[in-house]
């Protein structure tokens, strides 16, 4: 069964050494009453804990949720695909569920209704809302995977559709969604691969992030071999983004609780274009924004979601601090329709959309 990344190295503070958990902040809630409802902006995720938000490209309203039972180290798995209204209130639109949990979620770049979910047991599943029994299961099964899949995300460039699943087996595989077995394994990473993400302007190209504290760039349709190898952390990498924007630069978050970005054409032994400090815990998830050249979003075990912008000088990069969740914060998106509008999910079953 899949457990949840390693906590952050200690930093002092806390008995023998190591950190406090994080503090309550001002918004955060305290525990929600039996039967509370979800003020609007937000959905109670009840009984399964946020892993993973992907808005549809297709629709600006739609948005998919990957969670799991007891924080994904035991239980099923369940994929909600919630529809907001014009008024902020989201419902849930429909449910799927698997018997093992699921940590990722992307939608297919080709058809507006079917998604890819990656699971603690191994396997990538393609499910389609489309179809009259969708509920009863995925439309496919992908087995390629010896470990928990983690990330999972389609192609945006032209071209054949193909999506790629990221792994505990330290391998990266690629997929055509109308076959079963991969079209290509990447394994050069030498401890688990938690983020593995394309390129949105470069055709081929994609970037993955492992705990071995390298961010790698590959050529899909060269296997099985790297292009570019960059130690980006001491730490473990959690997570990895392209801008939207430059296609030179990958952004990355950390165990050691910074985010840095990197230009590619820099080589490997470039040193990062710019560090972000400002988390007190592991950085969860980087996503660079659609719809502003410099914009990143963060999410952390430190409870919290915090704009950036590495344009600016001094303190005025961290643009603000979201603090209104009361668990690690772990799936992030933005959304590609709507400018500013950013989804959270969290392990405290709460999923929260966001004006940023």
């Amino acid at each position: 069964m899949a457990q949840p990344p390693p906590p952050p190295p200690p930093v002092g503070g806390g008995p023998g050494g190591a950190a406090p958990m994080p503090q309550r902040g001002p918004n955060r809630p305290a525990a929600r009453p039996p039967g509370a409802r979800a003020p609007p902006g937000s959905f109670f995720t009840d009984g399964v804990h946020g892993q993973s938000v992907a808005w549809s490209p297709y629709h600006g309203n739609l948005l998919a949720v990957a969670a799991s039972q007891n924080f994904g180290i035991a239980g099923a798995g369940q994929l909600s695909v919630l529809q907001q209204d014009p008024s902020g209130a989201i419902v849930e639109k429909t449910r799927l569920e698997w018997p093992d949990g699921l940590f990722g979620a992307c939608w297919s770049e080709e058809h507006e209704n079917q998604l890819v979910t990656a699971s603690g047991d191994g396997t990538v599943h393609l499910w389609d809302l489309g179809l009259a029994n969708h509920t009863r299961g995925p439309l496919r099964v992908f087995k390629g995977h010896t470990k928990e899949v983690v990330c999972v995300d389609w192609n945006q460039t032209r071209g054949p559709p193909l999506f790629l699943s990221a792994s505990w087996d330290c391998g990266v595989n690629l997929w055509d969604p109308s076959k079963t077995a991969p079209v290509a394994t990447f394994r050069e990473h030498l401890g688990q691969v938690y983020g593995a993400m394309w390129s949105p302007r470069k055709a081929g190209i994609f970037a993955s992030c492992s705990s071995d504290g390298t961010l790698k760039v590959w050529d899909a349709r060269r296997p099985p071999n790297s292009v570019q190898t960059f130690k980006a952390h001491d730490h473990e990498v959690l997570t990895c983004d392209w801008s939207k924007y430059n296609e030179n630069l990958v952004v990355t978050g950390s165990v050691d609780k910074t985010i840095r970005g990197f230009d590619l054409r820099a080589g490997p032994g470039g040193q990062p274009l710019f560090i972000l400090a400002g988390h007190s815990y592991a950085v969860r998830r980087v996503k660079c924004s659609p719809h502003h050249p410099t914009m990143i979003a963060s999410s952390s075990y430190d409870f919290t979601t915090r704009i950036w912008d590495p344009a600016l000088q001094g303190p005025a990069r961290q643009v603000r601090v979201f603090d209104d969740h009361s668990e690690f914060v772990i799936g992030l998106d933005f959304n590609v329709h709507v400018p500013g509008v950013l989804a959270d999910c969290s392990w405290d079953e709460t999923v929260v959309v966001r004006k940023v």
